[in-house]
């Protein structure tokens, strides 16, 4: 009876869990996106880019970002747990763990997005099946310059999202995931 009891009270956690993972995975990406598409088109055309570009670059990084958006979550819940930085932690610290998780994760990302976003340009405006890689090269270098502010924005707002829908913040997560590794 005690086993029975056991047994199905984990059960019951392992499915709790698996709700709230679906869940986390869906407002991670939703946070993703939605903030992609103002941020990045105003990298896209800081880079160069204009008018159709811009909606290439924003149509692909949305088709990106649709995928990658809960992948992202993950990657920023396995750095601040490697980094072991919790809801104690600084807000300096979390702003530098975000910079890393951002720059590691999202900006290699970015740069096949403003390269499909370039392509497309020069389909369109030359008939040219050619990517333009000074804009490549400069608009990774916008990103990469600009996420000192991109980066922890983007952890600001998923963990806004992350609260508004009831989920456990990234730091907090890290948090109980090491006291776990100490019991």
């Amino acid at each position: 009876m005690k086993n029975t009891l056991s047994r199905q009270k984990t059960e019951k956690e392992t499915s709790i869990a698996t709700k709230d993972n679906r869940k986390e995975s869906l407002v991670d990406t939703l946070g993703v996106v939605s903030y992609s598409l103002i941020v990045g088109a105003v990298t896209d055309y800081s880079a160069g880019l204009r008018g159709i570009g811009v909606l290439a670059s924003r149509l692909y990084g949305t088709a990106i970002n649709l995928p990658t958006g809960a992948p992202y979550g993950k990657w920023r819940n396995f750095i601040y747990k490697k980094t072991k930085t919790t809801n104690e932690s600084s807000k300096l610290r979390k702003s530098l763990v975000e910079l890393a998780a951002f720059n590691t994760f999202q900006v290699p990302l970015y740069v096949t997005v403003i390269g499909v976003g370039s392509l497309v340009s020069n389909l369109i405006s030359s008939e040219e099946f050619k990517i333009d890689f000074d804009k490549v090269i400069k608009g990774a270098e916008h990103l990469a310059i600009i996420s000192p502010l991109i980066g922890p924005t983007l952890g600001l707002y998923t963990e806004g999202l992350r609260k508004l829908f009831g989920l456990k913040s990234v730091p907090r997560k890290a948090r109980e995931s090491l006291e776990e590794e100490l019991q």
